[in-house]
């Protein structure tokens, strides 16, 4: 936990020892590098209180993951003292999975639990914007986004296989229903000639073989999860300088992207266009080697860490300022947009 002196951003952050380094370790490397000064807590289920005691009273705090703190957002909604209105703290919530229709139990109700406290919740579900303002936070939708940072390709075009490759995880503890759409379209995909996949679920490598993987094939499979939207891996793929082959979305096509241009789409219930999209690739790899930089181009340019970061805290100051807040933590909020906005 990094303790800085005086106002700060506080970023609380599952302290679970698996997640995903795009969603916690990612924001700590963007917000050391742009110097913005934060303190960093792991919040241990069960303990709450300990995880409040480190809370600074005129501090913006940044609830990293709604679900994953449900037991911290339920302790602090039984007090009088926490959250929107009730301190002199500004609470931003960022809601990562799927919310409405999530086939895991409860989702809408840790939402409902981390809109209660915050003044506005960043997320990812577009269906989500009712549940949270009905909680009175302003809701703010957004796409997932890649950590740059890391995810940089080493290997030219060149020496990249002529495959497709394909991770992530089949199964989630007891909730089949969780991944069945992809378990449909990865039925179909491996036997298939020309791919490679690994089971994330079976075995969880260490970040410099994901990004090995990840840079050591022409094509880069996305496959449905539970989180809706255009997800992180989406956008990893992008910035590793693969073709990227992605199931067509009902939420809006993030802004600079473009199927045939900086893609390659699939139809989500047709396994037929599935198997097509990829028998489309797999004849001639090369022949979409400007997709790939296409596609890396436009992350790089509108869907970095960065600019989501600057993106969300923007949104909530505008809100702030609409609602004619005056809490001496908004100089933490324009003292941090400043500072990456110049790190850019």
């Amino acid at each position: 936990m990094f303790t800085p002196r005086g106002l700060v951003l506080t970023v609380v952050v599952p302290g679970v020892r698996l997640f995903p380094w795009s969603m916690r370790e990612a924001w700590q490397v963007l917000l050391g590098k742009a110097k913005v000064r934060f303190r960093w807590v792991s919040h241990h289920e069960g303990r709450p209180e300990t995880t409040i005691r480190t809370l600074g009273k005129q501090d913006v705090v940044l609830l990293l993951n709604d679900h994953h703190l449900e037991d911290l957002t339920r302790y602090l909604g039984t007090t009088e003292s926490h959250g929107r209105g009730r301190d002199e703290r500004i609470w931003l919530g960022l809601s990562t999975e799927r919310v409405v229709g999530s086939p895991f139990p409860k989702s809408e109700d840790k939402t409902r639990a981390c809109a209660r406290l915050c003044h506005l919740v960043a997320h990812f579900d577009p269906a989500a914007g009712g549940l949270i303002r009905g909680e009175g936070a302003e809701p703010y939708f957004c796409h997932q986004y890649a950590s740059t940072d890391l995810f940089i390709p080493r290997k030219a075009w060149t020496n990249k296989e002529n495959r497709i490759f394909w991770s992530g995880k089949l199964s989630v503890g007891n909730f089949a229903d969780a991944y069945s759409q992809r378990k449909t379209l990865f039925a179909a995909f491996q036997k298939a000639p020309g791919v490679v996949w690994r089971d994330a679920a079976q075995k969880n490598e260490k970040l410099d073989t994901v990004l090995s993987e990840k840079d050591s094939y022409k094509g880069l499979l996305n496959l449905p999860s539970n989180c809706p939207g255009y997800t992180a891996n989406f956008f990893e793929n992008l910035a590793m300088g693969g073709c990227t082959l992605q199931h067509r979305m009902s939420s809006p096509m993030p802004i600079g992207l473009a199927e045939g241009e900086t893609h390659l789409g699939y139809d989500l219930d047709c396994p037929d266009s599935f198997k097509e999209a990829c028998a489309r690739f797999l004849r001639a790899p090369d022949d979409f080697q400007k997709i790939a930089q296409q596609g890396r181009v436009a992350c790089l340019q509108y869907h970095t860490l960065w600019h989501r970061a600057v993106e969300i805290f923007r949104a909530l100051q505008t809100s702030l300022e609409k609602q004619g807040s005056n809490l001496a933590a908004g100089k933490v909020l324009s003292e941090a947009i400043a500072k990456l906005e110049v790190a850019q």
